[in-house]
């Protein structure tokens, strides 16, 4: 990814070492779109051009999830003003490309006094060059966001587990480091690690890290950068010398001028207990009641490996808490099923890295959430899980979230706490929303349920899942009791449709066996979505028969009836229609200026079908919106027809006046007649003899009068059709 700050791009830096990615191209050959300007940190805006395929249009999404062909159409460059995720795809002929999605970080012209990137849990292990590779990754994207940090942080388990013997793997973490850190000219940038529950003793931490982590003897330490206090502790030992001292340092910061309102960052790899997501992984209690005098503490936590996605991961009571999520992979509580190739799988790691990037300014603190790789990058080979093959990853910089801001407001600390933004009284109680029901479907013999994604103010974190027999009503699926399925959130961009296999892989191996459903028997699933607070949304269901493939196909219609837009003297409906399966039914409703006024439809059954029906209105124009229901629920396209009603016959008078009529009612030597229809008159017969006229509003019939026009002496008899075919009769005597 690019390099860039404060809206400058410094591509020229680091364009000789990395390799950026090329759009990615689907099977048919359909690229997604290019963007003008990859993502990173940007100064009040950023303004993105998008180019598609020749003949393709572009779809796109400010929300981080999937585009589809119903999201806003790309027209201009569009201005990014607050930090967000742009997702594009092209969509031409029906195919749709992969999606592209770039994250764009907006800031302020403010400059921050202190700007730093935390991360933990880098679990690393190997020089091979898929390790070196996907670290290459990770230091592009740091440096994509910010060049020239003041500081990073690795908050614990530099490496993968010392109770196998691997303290060398602390050197193979070192030698990463440095390569990257040379590479993109980050020498003078100081690192801080703290020790973590899978790394060596303090004294050898230092032996391999140096200043990197200083004090061996206690574990334990103070940096000062750019005037900004770092307290590392070591969640492992927190008693003690280390308590003491950290209780000191917390006492002599808070006794400076103006420290209620300047924070102090607490660096330890456990998370404190009752503050963030799961703290129930923290082992030092005494560190929250250390914590709990200071609302200007902010503590920076790994180890739980908790996803940085989820808005819980952030914490306010008598202090702020903060995990950092992790740099190797992330996991869920294990009450969620995971979706992954034809079964759900009762899995709760994930392919993800995450980390933090933090911008100090006089009077806050922006925490954003940065996804170092956040694609679904599954592979499971000896019964084993792999991840993160596909680098440079496409998601890298993408946001979790939105900025976090920490704010140190008020002149006692009741006031400082009062005006926290992300207490648990200020948790989310907002549902989810379903976006449609689901939908079953049969790939390669499998039973599938297609969901929409359901919408959230915050993130949708799974679906509750529940298959019955359609007859006895028994769970048919066995999901354990207040399990979910994974929503996927965790993906940049994240998925419009789940698609959620209904089996499931009965333990963790490749071989275990898989429970299906039973092939013709008849069930209901019923879906209900939940956000990360338990919130849930409105359920939704579909019956469905297993192992049948379910009609998708719409019915065709036909329109026989009304053939021509009239006037007519009435609507005389007939529509056909077709389905492959079954009908159900027909319709056909009367609109007028857009309002209903008449609804006429037919239940039919068979693969054919038609609707008749005659309808009277009063005169005027209207319009026949007409469609087909099979018995699957599957709507035919809507068709339109317009036609006018014309019910209303001529007027027929007696012409007066000595040129044109002699005589009266009792009879006429001539008579002479004016004609008139609204709807156009269209011929007249006089005593049978026929005379097609111009199709006027306004016509005549003059001088009629034995042998003239059909005219005969005595009893005659004029019939005047108007183009509806409504006729008038007029009787009168000639002499």
């Amino acid at each position: 990814m690019k390099r860039q700050i404060a809206g400058v791009c410094t591509l020229a830096a680091v364009a000789a070492v990395v390799a950026f990615p090329l759009a990615a191209n689907a099977a048919d050959g359909l690229a997604a779109p290019t963007f003008s300007q990859e993502g990173g940190r940007f100064t009040e805006s950023a303004t993105v051009a998008l180019t598609a395929p020749q003949g393709a249009e572009i779809r796109y999404t400010l929300d981080g999830s999937t585009p589809t062909a119903k999201s806003p159409i790309y027209k201009k460059p569009l201005v990014i003003e607050e930090t967000t995720n742009l997702a594009a795809v092209s969509i031409k002929g029906g195919v749709t490309s992969p999606a592209e999605i770039e994250g764009y970080i907006i800031k302020t012209e403010e400059e921050p006094q202190l700007s730093f990137f935390v991360m933990s849990d880098v679990h690393t292990s190997s020089l091979d060059d898929k390790n070196r590779g996907i670290w290459s990754s990770h230091f592009d994207t740091l440096a994509s966001i910010n060049p020239d940090p003041d500081l990073i942080i690795s908050n614990g388990d530099q490496i993968n587990d010392n109770n196998n013997n691997t303290a060398p793997d602390h050197q193979v973490v070192k030698t990463i480091f440095d390569e990257n850190i040379d590479r993109l000219g980050l020498d003078d940038t100081p690192i801080l690690m703290s020790h973590g529950n899978h790394d060596v003793g303090n004294a050898d931490m230092a032996k391999y890290y140096g200043d990197w982590f200083p004090n061996a003897s206690g574990g334990y330490y103070e940096k000062t950068i750019d005037g900004q206090t770092f307290l590392v502790i070591d969640t492992e030992r927190y008693s003690g010398a280390q308590r003491t001292w950290l209780q000191g340092r917390l006492a002599a910061l808070s006794a400076e001028s103006g420290a209620l309102n300047t924070p102090i960052f607490v660096v330890g790899h456990r998370p404190t207990a009752n503050t963030v997501y799961d703290g129930a992984q923290a082992s030092n209690a005494a560190l929250t009641s250390d914590l709990s005098g200071y609302p200007q503490a902010v503590y920076f936590s790994g180890h739980s490996h908790l996803h940085l996605n989820d808005e819980r991961s952030i914490w306010q009571g008598a202090f702020t808490a903060v995990n950092d999520g992790s740099m190797s992979y992330t996991e869920t509580p294990h009450d969620a099923y995971q979706i992954y190739g034809d079964a759900l799988w009762d899995e709760f790691t994930i392919p993800t890295a995450q980390a933090l990037y933090v911008e100090v300014y006089a009077d806050r603190t922006e925490i954003d959430r940065i996804n170092f790789a956040a694609e679904d990058e599954r592979t499971y080979t000896n019964g084993a899980w792999g991840y993160q093959s596909g680098y440079p990853f496409a998601s890298a910089g993408t946001l979790a979230g939105p900025t976090w801001t920490v704010r140190l407001d008020g002149s006692t600390a009741e006031e400082v706490r009062a005006n926290f933004d992300y207490t648990a009284a200020a948790r989310d109680a907002v549902a989810p929303v379903q976006q449609g029901a689901p939908e079953h479907i049969v790939t390669n013999g499998a039973d599938v349920l297609r969901v929409p994604a359901a919408t959230d103010d915050e993130a949708v974190y799974g679906y509750d899942v529940r298959v019955r027999d359609a007859v006895t009503g028994a769970e048919a699926l066995p999901i354990r009791a207040g399990a979910k399925v994974l929503a996927d959130f965790q993906i940049a961009p994240r998925p419009s449709v789940l698609e959620i296999p209904l089996a499931i892989r009965n333990g963790r191996q490749a071989d275990a066996p898989l429970l299906t459903l039973t092939k013709g028997t008849s069930y209901i699933a019923e879906v209900t979505a939940v956000d990360m607070y338990g919130n849930r949304s409105e359920k939704t269901s579909v019956a469905f028969v297993a192992g049948e493939v379910p009609d998708t196909t719409r019915p065709q219609v036909t329109l026989v009836s009304p053939a021509s837009a009239g006037p007519s003297k009435s609507i005389d409906i007939r529509v056909d229609a077709t389905d492959e399966v079954g009908l159900a039914r027909i319709v056909a409703n009367i609109y007028q200026g857009g309002k209903l006024v008449k609804s006429t439809q037919s239940a039919v059954s068979g693969a054919s079908g038609s609707h008749v029906a005659t309808v009277k209105l009063p005169d005027g124009a209207y319009t026949v919106k007409y469609n087909a229901q099979d018995a699957a629920g599957n709507i035919s396209k809507t068709s339109t027809f317009d036609v006018v009603v014309d019910a209303t016959a001529p007027t027929v008078t007696v012409k007066t006046g000595g040129s044109f009529t002699v005589g009266d009612a009792a009879g006429y030597d001539k008579v002479s007649f004016k004609l008139n229809d609204a709807g156009k008159v269209d011929r007249i017969a006089l005593n049978g003899v026929e005379k097609d006229l111009t199709n006027n509003a306004w016509s005549d019939l003059n001088f009629v009068k034995p042998g003239t026009s059909g005219g005969v002496k005595g009893e005659n008899t004029l019939l005047v059709y108007d183009v509806a075919g409504n006729v008038t009769t007029v009787e009168f005597v000639l002499r």
